[in-house]
């Protein structure tokens, strides 16, 4: 079992590093530390202008971490949006800035959530 939980993992992230060339939203179905399942939402508008190297949470599940780049210059800075929702409501929005280069940003997480949404912040 944790095994295939492993596998589901490693295969979500190589999807999340490849470049996409579609402009649709990608979602996926992960596994939390915490044993929830929850899914992940990574906007066009991101896939587009982001590379994703890594997304995970802590051991504990309380932090959410992403590490990433700007596309498709190095030395610019974009500000993403890391949404958690809980149904229909939004439980916690968070603003992080990605860039020059590859950069982590850790988020906490809410204590209740079904859905991770990254999306541009527009700002």
């Amino acid at each position: 079992m944790k095994r295939s939980n492993i596998l589901v993992l490693a295969i979500t992230l190589l999807a999340l590093i490849l470049p996409s060339s579609s402009l649709a939203d990608m979602s996926r179905r992960i596994h939390t530390p915490r044993g929830e399942v929850i899914t992940l939402v990574i906007a066009s508008s991101v896939l587009k202008n982001t590379r994703i190297h890594d997304l995970d949470f802590s051991e504990s599940g309380d932090v959410f971490l992403i590490t990433a780049a700007p596309l498709p210059s190095a030395d610019s800075i974009q500000t993403i949006s890391i949404n958690f929702h809980q149904g229909s409501t939004v439980a916690q929005t968070d603003y992080v800035e990605i860039g020059p280069g590859k950069t982590v940003q850790e988020v906490y997480c809410p204590d209740s959530f079904d859905q991770i949404v990254i999306d541009s912040s527009g700002y």
